[in-house]
């Protein structure tokens, strides 16, 4: 999954104290908010196959700051079938080289009466999900990505009944190979494991759960960007793979 976003920035009419000139320059105000529509071919996040029929998904997020760093915002997606359905929140700090978000994930498809305030570990269709991002610019074009599981229906029975939070980990390394202007190919692996246990959210010890190979490229149709990824994932894991091409819309 991926995001854009606009900032809140508060505009000012410049005045000159030593003269009488009152000419004015118009400033252009920037919306606090914004829009986002991918579609994409299928649905694959961390080596899960989440839609195997095509999808479209809103973006729709505020700033909170002027400098662009602190964002909230809803995020949700169904597929052209009707049968997959999302609706998430997150919060979110970025910077050029790294970056920390919360994610409400509340996929529903499976859960026909889910509760959208539901948050009981045993029946609820949300999980916490909180991410790290960092990278090491151009000189080395590598992105470590970290994710927790902290809150949710990631969780295994104790010995004694009860349910407990399994505290599920993933892992990407993603390496950017070449790069010529707007088109770039990336290679990737990422792995999933729950410390002190064998089976985690991604599978059932653990492994790698997602690898394979990106390419981006910027589409210009009649003057508009449409930024556009291809994308080849193999799990390992569950021994499947897939082919995912994402056309960001605007």
């Amino acid at each position: 999954m991926a995001m854009l976003w606009l900032c809140l920035c508060l505009h000012g009419k410049a005045q000159d104290t030593t003269t009488a000139n009152t000419d004015t320059a118009t400033v252009k105000k920037q919306v606090p908010f914004g829009i986002n529509l991918q579609v994409r071919s299928l649905y694959v996040w961390r080596g899960f196959k989440v839609s195997n029929a095509p999808i479209a998904d809103v973006d729709m997020h505020y700033y909170l700051t002027k400098d662009k760093t602190f964002t909230v915002g809803l995020w949700g997606a169904g597929d052209f079938t009707g049968n997959y359905k999302e609706f998430d929140y997150y919060i979110a700090y970025t910077k050029p080289r790294y970056a920390f978000s919360i994610w409400d994930v509340n996929n529903f498809t499976d859960f026909p009466n889910s509760n959208l305030f539901n948050y009981n570990p045993r029946s609820t269709s949300h999980f916490i999900d909180v991410r790290a991002m960092y990278n090491f610019g151009d000189r080395f074009p590598l992105t470590v990505n970290w994710a927790t599981i902290v809150l949710g229906r990631d969780t295994h029975v104790k010995s004694d009944g009860d349910v407990s939070n399994s505290y599920s980990n993933y892992s990407e390394l993603d390496y950017r190979l070449w790069k010529d202007g707007g088109s770039e190919l990336h290679i990737f692996v990422g792995g999933g494991f729950a410390f002190g246990r064998q089976a985690n959210f991604y599978g059932s010890k653990p492994n790698i759960v997602n690898t394979g190979i990106t390419i981006n490229k910027d589409l210009v149709v009649f003057k508009h960007h449409m930024p556009v990824a291809a994308t080849a994932m193999f799990n390992p894991e569950k021994k499947y793979g897939a082919l995912q091409l994402i056309v960001n819309v605007f």
